[in-house]
């Protein structure tokens, strides 16, 4: 169990660093003087949207890897399962548009998030069905 939580865990941080890659990726153009721009946008970003945004790229990994620390309790795991849904159907389905608006720099970043959302779906089942060891890590 200790070496899918590990896995998890990992699985988390990825999560995290491949959303600061999709940021950095959609922001480089600038550096070359691109309007990165939304078409017809106001100046103004919608509030939801980057509530949206910092849940899903922090505050959902972020509370994984909460959950991750106290893998012993079965809530902890239930809870970083529903994270973990959350995520895979998140990324699925923004890798799925790639189809409709196709952006050659994120095809490198979509589909690798994609399939770690699936590991870590898959992982944490794993996790759930396991019964955690009730001895202190630093029993022999």
């Amino acid at each position: 169990m200790k070496k899918n939580v590990s896995k998890i865990a990992l699985l988390w941080v990825i999560v995290m660093v491949g959303f600061m890659a999709h940021t950095v990726a959609e922001l480089l153009p600038a550096f070359w003087g691109a309007n990165i721009a939304i078409a017809g946008s106001t100046g103004e970003a919608p509030t939801g949207m980057l509530i949206l945004m910092t849940a899903v790229s922090f505050f959902i990994p972020m509370c994984g890897l909460f959950c991750m620390q106290y893998h012993k309790s079965k809530a902890m795991r239930v809870v970083n399962l529903v994270l973990a849904v959350v995520m895979m159907l998140f990324n699925v389905i923004h890798a799925g548009e790639l189809f409709t608006e196709f952006s050659p720099v994120q095809l490198l970043i979509h589909p690798v998030m994609a399939v770690i959302g699936v590991y870590l779906f898959v992982f944490s089942i794993q996790v759930l069905k396991q019964e955690p060891n009730t001895q202190p890590d630093y029993a022999a």
